[in-house]
């Protein structure tokens, strides 16, 4: 039995977001594949006024803080930590976008809140993820483990006209409704 959420508990923000984040919730673990995402993020240092925030804890934490340092993101990169719920409900509703490269998602009640939250979402093409984010319609896909390809899938989004970021965000927040 799929777990659900209560939609009416989030609040999707559709206008202009700044500075606009990449965002991703979870256990800050090897699995989450969190280091693909830092790699991709730092291949968009062109972008201005962007920044990449980790939501949630985990043995990962220092490895992934000190990789963000090796690869001079560091000051554009915010590691919230666990957080409360109603934190964590306007975090998501301040992003601009959802990034997940997991390879162990069984459900992804993270990309279900996202999505909840008008955020289009980037993922890896793996496990349960390709079942809530059809490429093209609500996020794009990547295959897992590929940070030019996430690279890639994240600069398409957030250099794409807002009003078709926006069609993205909505489609999922109609998708995650049933």
């Amino acid at each position: 039995i799929s777990c659900g959420l209560r939609t009416s508990n989030y609040t999707p923000r559709f206008e202009q977001k700044s500075p606009r984040s990449i965002l991703f919730v979870g256990r800050v673990t090897g699995e989450k594949q969190i280091d693909v995402l830092m790699r991709a993020f730092k291949q968009l240092d062109d972008l201005s006024d962007i920044q990449l925030e980790i939501v949630g804890g985990g043995d990962q934490k220092e490895n992934l803080q000190k990789l963000a340092r090796e690869l001079g993101i560091d000051a554009r990169t915010k590691f919230h930590g666990y957080v409360t719920d109603q934190e964590l409900r306007s975090i998501y509703s301040n992003a601009s976008i959802f990034a997940i490269a997991s390879i162990a998602e069984l459900q992804s009640i993270a990309t279900m809140e996202a999505m909840a939250s008008g955020l289009p979402v980037v993922a890896a093409n793996a496990m349960a993820l390709p079942h809530l984010v059809h490429d093209g319609d609500n996020g794009l896909l990547f295959e897992a483990g590929d940070e030019d390809g996430c690279a890639t899938a994240l600069r398409t989004l957030l250099e794409m006209p807002r009003e078709e970021r926006e069609a993205f965000g909505r489609r999922g927040l109609e998708q995650v409704q049933a």
